[in-house]
């Protein structure tokens, strides 16, 4: 099979979502060598893209309308998703690279001109500054050129659009996305190994406490290991109280249809948090923040009361805690002023864009550029990194804060997720952190991208 075949397949059991349905040998496997099996997935061949055009074919067949049917003003003329790809000689080329060496530049100082700006209350000079970022940005330019369009949008018109866009096509991509890029399936393959790993045999019945379960996109592995272990499962979505999206009524018949081809006893609820009582052998409070793939964020004083709620509970019955985290995570002490936060995030989603960049072919940058647009616009805002800087100033902590004890990730695991991500032959990393070595840490190139902790 060729590496543009298994790029497509599913990297591991989303089949109650997407289609097919695993072979009954793979689950005659121990877990940990089950769960690695089903999220092992090759990366992109450049010389082998066929299948990635079926993956992507929505995003770039629409060009056209898209272009057509964008409301525009005379602010917005220059805003436009994407252009058609023009040819260039040699020398226009090297002219063209020159230019956009020069444009990105004049970009990341007019950046750091208007975080200093914000850093001094200066709000008239902000927006000036603001005013001339807009007149550089380029959705078919450079990293940082794509990263400011999305820090200052141009448009409301624009943005209801793309939202309106976002929605009619989101299942789609979101599987596209989900199975190309390593973000999501590093993040609940390292949580769910931490999870299973950690449940007795003793126990009969399991409760997962999910902090914003969303599509349910991380739970079908964990459903084949407890089918195969004979385990009763409840896993208890937490109601948040800004929650609209309506998901988890489809989330729970996707979920309960799948368990019940693999005969699991399992039950799906969702409650405040408050309502959370112990009633199970065994507990795990499961929270995923930010992870690219989400297309959301949640605001870390609810994630706070989350781990409050869960270190209680756990006092009085077995447990772990586990926790994916992909936004920029610095400690806010190692963050003293705005600009220094600002730059932090820079720096994340900019390494984030250029590991997109590294896994698409140039001739479907339609198609990157617009699940961009899709999945990381939402975490990009000057607003809202501003307000996240300041709520975090007032509500300083960490898991190490409320007590939690770290609990070390395995070996087996670290060796399973590094080949997960080709380390060695890609710039993708893994590393472990953590006092107890309870944290790894998906990096591109050196730079964090998702961490994931476990913790008792």
């Amino acid at each position: 099979m060729m590496q543009s075949e298994l790029l497509i397949q599913p990297s591991w059991p989303t089949q109650s979502y997407f289609h097919s349905v695993l072979d009954q040998d793979v689950l005659n496997q121990e877990h940990s060598s089950l769960i690695s099996s089903l999220y092992m997935n090759e990366f992109l061949d450049y010389d082998h893209m066929e299948g990635l055009d079926d993956v992507c074919s929505w995003l770039c067949d629409d060009d056209q309308k898209m272009e057509s049917e964008i409301p525009t003003d005379k602010s917005t003329e220059n805003s436009y998703i994407w252009s058609p790809t023009i040819s260039m000689t040699s020398s226009e080329s090297h002219d063209s690279e020159a230019m956009e060496m020069e444009s990105e530049t004049g970009i990341q100082n007019l950046l750091t001109a208007y975080t200093e700006a914000i850093g001094l209350q200066q709000r008239d000079l902000a927006e000036v500054i603001q005013k001339c970022i807009s007149e550089k940005v380029n959705p078919n330019g450079q990293t940082l050129e794509r990263l400011a369009l999305n820090l200052f949008p141009c448009s409301e018109n624009e943005k209801v659009y793309l939202k309106q866009e976002s929605i009619r096509n989101f299942k789609t991509a979101f599987r596209g996305f989900y199975e190309i890029f390593p973000y999501g399936r590093f993040a609940h393959f390292t949580a769910n190994s931490a999870i299973l790993e950690a449940v007795p045999n003793h126990v009969d019945s399991v409760q997962i406490v999910d902090f914003d379960m969303g599509e349910g996109s991380q739970w079908p592995v964990v459903i084949q290991v407890m089918a195969q272990r004979r385990k009763s499962l409840t896993i208890t979505s937490v109601k948040l109280e800004d929650d609209n999206s309506g998901l988890f009524e489809e989330t729970k018949m996707h979920l309960l249809n799948y368990a019940g081809s693999f005969g699991l006893n399992l039950k799906v609820e969702e409650k405040e948090l408050g309502q959370i009582v112990n009633r199970n052998e065994f507990m795990a409070f499961n929270c995923m923040l930010g992870l690219p793939h989400m297309g959301r964020t949640r605001r870390r004083t609810q994630v706070m009361d989350f781990l409050k709620v869960a270190k209680q509970l756990l006092v009085k019955t077995q447990g772990i805690i586990t926790f994916g985290d992909g936004e920029y995570s610095e400690r806010m002490e190692n963050s003293p002023n705005y600009p220094s936060f600002f730059d932090g995030n820079l720096s994340h989603y900019k390494a984030l864009y250029e590991s997109m960049e590294w896994g698409f072919p140039s001739y479907l940058n339609e198609g990157r550029i617009a699940m961009e647009t899709l999945f990381i616009a939402p975490f990009i805002s000057s607003t809202s990194w501003l307000q996240k800087w300041k709520e975090g100033r007032e509500n300083m902590f960490s898991q190490n804060d409320l007590g939690l004890k770290g609990r070390k990730m395995s070996r087996e695991s670290w060796s399973e997720v590094r080949e997960l991500v080709k380390e060695g032959e890609s710039p993708y990393g893994i590393g472990v952190e953590g006092g107890n070595e309870n944290e790894m840490v998906l990096e591109w190139k050196g730079i964090p991208l998702v961490r994931v902790s476990a913790w008792m």
